[in-house]
């Protein structure tokens, strides 16, 4: 009894005296295509070529879609901009996009946010 006690204390302090590996940084994948000048990524599985009807899961998820909403003739897609996810800010007017319940559509145009830190060391920012 007294060896698995002293095995089990010899292996909590190896385990604390070792510690955790560091955590590789991962780009995610809009920094890197807004940074690196190259057209709209679209990775299987987001823009429905999966068939997996997912294309906008991760912004509902993560609560950057905050609802539909009535909006002028229609209803607009509406984006919460405080959300901690958001690495964009609204630019303009929202345009339709298509239709709804036989009504338009809206959505409201976005663009990189230029005060969010990896963007700004960008030298390719806007340039598509």
């Amino acid at each position: 009894m007294l060896t698995r006690a002293a095995a089990v204390l010899a292996a909590v302090v190896t385990a604390v005296a070792l510690g955790t590996a560091p955590a590789h940084a991962t780009v995610h994948e809009i920094v890197a295509q807004w940074c690196s000048g190259h057209p709209h990524l679209e990775p299987p599985g987001l823009t429905g070529g999966s068939h997996a009807d997912n294309f906008a899961q991760p912004l509902n998820a993560s609560g950057f879609i905050s609802g539909v909403v009535p909006f002028k003739d229609g209803f607009l897609i509406q984006f919460n901009f405080d959300n901690p996810n958001a690495k964009v800010v609204p630019v303009g007017e929202p345009i339709p996009i298509g239709t709804l319940n036989g009504k338009p559509l809206y959505l409201q145009p976005i663009a990189p946010d230029p005060s969010f830190p990896a963007f700004m060391n960008c030298p390719k920012l806007g340039t598509v």
